[in-house]
């Protein structure tokens, strides 16, 4: 029952913000990438940009899945794409509070949210209490 209320609080609270941020600020990406691919300039710049885009992405939709994972009883969820999701996600944010200007108070508060989604749900999903195990698989 804790670990529910907890997940639905950081559904709220973390996954809906990040992905909003980041539907936000990838079509500018995704538009800052097309036209240094077109035009021949920034060209590295712009498979960083992708590649924080798409990690990015997929840590969210990893949130997403461990959400739904905690939400549910018997707890069932695909290990790999969870911890790669996690992994790319932490990646992304590390790299974004390292390289991008402003107060690292800021940085860190923006670009670190994120990281709180997977603090919170990498025990439950770790640890599983008893009656949470997970399922079978047939």
């Amino acid at each position: 029952m804790r670990t529910r209320v907890l997940a639905q609080l950081v559904g709220i609270g973390v996954i809906v913000p990040t992905m909003l941020v980041a539907l936000f600020y990838s079509v500018p990406g995704v538009m800052f990438a097309l036209e240094s691919f077109q035009a021949g300039e920034h060209v590295a710049d712009a498979v960083q940009v992708l590649l924080c885009i798409a990690g990015g992405w997929l840590g969210i939709i990893a949130l997403w899945h461990a959400h739904a994972a905690l939400s549910s009883n018997p707890l069932a969820f695909n290990k790999t794409l969870v911890w790669i999701g996690f992994s790319c996600g932490c990646v992304v944010s590390l790299l974004l509070i390292g390289t991008t200007n402003g107060s690292l108070l800021f940085r860190v508060l923006f670009f670190g949210w994120p990281l709180l989604g997977v603090a919170v749900f990498t025990p439950p999903l770790m640890h599983p209490r008893q009656g949470e195990r997970s399922a079978p698989h047939a």
